[in-house]
């Protein structure tokens, strides 16, 4: 079982070395979905070289956990509730955020807009 559903901004900043997120992936059992990692892949060719960003994003893919199509429901009212709070909030967050209460794992993140929202590890 994992103990964590990691977002994007955890895994790009690992990749970018804050020691905050390295220490919780050597020590902690992570998950994250297919469009997580295209998410982290994406960011990841803004910054590095192309070879670069697919030898990173691919140390992830292993970790990709099967969760529901049913879940969408749940991302959609999710993301509803986080605009009508003024936090942005986009489709992949939204799906990453109800896939871990599907999973029953928090959701590991550095996203300022789930700040103080439950069900959330958020680290800086």
């Amino acid at each position: 079982m994992a103990d964590y559903y990691a977002d994007s901004f955890a895994f790009v900043a690992f990749f970018e070395g804050n020691e905050r997120y390295a220490r919780i992936l050597r020590r902690k059992q992570l998950v994250t979905s297919a469009m997580n990692v295209l998410e982290v892949y994406s960011t990841l060719l803004r910054r590095v070289s192309s070879e670069e960003a697919r030898e990173l994003a691919s140390t992830i893919v292993p970790l990709v956990a099967p969760v529901p199509a049913e879940v969408a429901l749940s991302a959609g009212d999710f993301r509803r509730e986080m605009r009508r709070r003024k936090r942005d909030c986009s489709y992949i967050d939204a799906w990453g955020y109800a896939a871990a209460k599907q999973l029953e794992i928090p959701f590991l993140t550095g996203d300022p807009a789930f700040r103080a929202i439950a069900n959330v590890e958020f680290v800086r």
